[in-house]
């Protein structure tokens, strides 16, 4: 049944609607790598193995393609969407300017504590990279970056912040690039300096001009999302 899927999870995610259940679910199984781009979802296969009813699954699937992670094609199902490099750089620059837009009324609520944390949850990331743990990596990442976003009350802001990541971070089956990761652990680094200066504006520039950079970074994003294509 779909609530033994969620036995070991805290009570309050049990009381989630179903429908919602199943999107986090899916969008799970997406992250993981156990549907990937351009494959087509077995609703069937899915609804047996939860032992749920094609409504709510419907649903989910729905509230998927609003999102943008896949799409409802007539007679043919449901397919998960294959991202583009105009569809990361659009990702990019979203998460680019909220998040530099974020951190300015914030930056004042940014105590040592928290600083203490965003330390630690980089040094997590260069223990997930040195093991090639991508998906350790990228959780850590995300955590990371909510230490600030989290103070903010504009939850329409950072709920589009959080759906352009999860794009993005999607299908980590895709391969390790070191040199990428220890760069963006340094950034980090630099990024927590300037915070402890008290340099709002030069903290917000700094996520916009370098760590959120398309330009400096385009030949990582080209090999990580399409194998250095440049015809995608």
């Amino acid at each position: 049944m779909m609530a033994d899927q969620f036995s070991g999870q805290d009570r309050s995610i049990i009381a989630k609607p179903l429908r919602e259940q199943i999107y986090e679910y899916l969008r799970d199984e997406m992250y993981r790598g156990n549907l990937l781009p351009g494959a087509l979802v077995n609703v069937n296969e899915i609804s047996q193995r939860l032992g749920i009813s094609k409504t709510p699954l419907r649903d989910a699937l729905i509230q998927l393609e609003c999102d943008g992670f896949v799409s409802i094609l007539p007679r043919r199902g449901v397919m998960i969407n294959k991202l583009s490099f105009e569809d990361v750089k659009n990702a990019w620059e979203i998460c680019r300017a909220l998040e530099a837009e974020i951190l300015i009324p914030v930056f004042d609520q940014l105590d040592e504590s928290c600083l203490k944390e965003m330390e630690r949850l980089t040094n997590e990331m260069r223990r997930a990279s040195e093991t090639k743990d991508s998906y350790s990596f990228y959780q850590n990442n995300v955590a990371f970056h909510n230490v600030f976003l989290n103070l903010s009350t504009n939850n329409q802001m950072r709920r589009i912040i959080q759906l352009n990541k999860q794009r993005l971070y999607d299908f980590l089956t895709r391969k390790h690039i070191s040199q990428w990761e220890e760069e963006h652990c340094d950034e980090h680094m630099a990024f927590i300096d300037l915070i402890r200066r008290g340099g709002a504006q030069e903290a917000s520039q700094y996520l916009k001009t370098n760590h959120w950079s398309l330009e400096d970074q385009e030949q990582y994003i080209r090999q990580f999302y399409f194998n250095g294509d440049n015809h995608e």
